[in-house]
């Protein structure tokens, strides 16, 4: 064995709607699985007393949530070139989790969720009367709006729900809210609260898909991940 991982392949995958009530601990479980059947020589990781691949993984997506943009970095012992991750890991697609990119990436870059700023979301919903472009204009207008976020233990807390949305549109006929939200370890505001003080009401979700990551320039441009 050498002194360290010789490779770091990124790889993307879709999180599809069979998967989309997984906890995150289960999808990493479920994406080690794959990494450590699909013959390439992983660097190894002791994870609960067992031997598994060392893998890196992004931000957590969601219980209830689908995804275009869910990520893990694989550490291996050899080099390994972008077309033979993919070959390897592709055929073990399923119903759950798709492949869409595999790359090469330097060994020591910073960690995925370190990287990652924000987050594009797509939500369908059986919206409140009245829901309009215009209710999406006057939310994003506001410069904060307190809001209260209780922990499944009881604890309360109150973020700004508005500062966190760094765009928002509607498309009325299909139903569709997009937003884009910054990232912010303790600041985040899920989605789905944010389109219901938009929308002030409870919309019926039909889907909500993470469409994709972002970075923020050194000018505060979003640049895709």
């Amino acid at each position: 064995m050498t002194e360290g991982p010789r490779s770091r392949i990124r790889l993307k995958f879709a999180r599809l709607a069979p998967a989309k009530d997984l906890s995150h601990l289960e999808q990493i479980k479920a994406l080690r699985a794959r990494a450590a059947s699909c013959g390439l020589k992983f660097w190894p990781a002791k994870v609960g007393g067992a031997m598994v691949p060392r893998m890196a993984f992004g931000p957590a997506v969601s219980v209830g949530h689908e995804s275009l943009c869910e990520y893990a970095d694989l550490y291996l012992e050899d080099f390994v070139r972008d077309g033979e991750a993919l070959e390897r890991l592709q055929p073990l697609d399923d119903g759950r989790f798709r492949l869409l990119t595999a790359r090469r990436v330097p060994v020591f870059f910073p960690s995925i969720e370190a990287a990652v700023n924000a987050a594009e979301y797509f939500l369908e919903a059986g919206w409140p009367p009245g829901f309009s472009q215009g209710s999406v204009d006057a939310f994003m207008a506001l410069t904060s709006l307190p809001w209260e976020k209780v922990k499944p233990s009881g604890e309360r807390r109150t973020l700004d729900a508005r500062t966190p949305v760094l765009a928002a549109s509607l498309d009325p006929a299909a139903g569709l809210l997009k937003l884009t939200l910054r990232l912010e370890a303790g600041r985040n505001v899920k989605p789905e609260t944010v389109a219901g003080l938009m929308c002030g009401g409870e919309p019926l979700f039909r889907r909500i898909v993470r469409k994709e990551l972002y970075w923020l320039d050194s000018g505060g441009k979003l640049e895709v991940f």
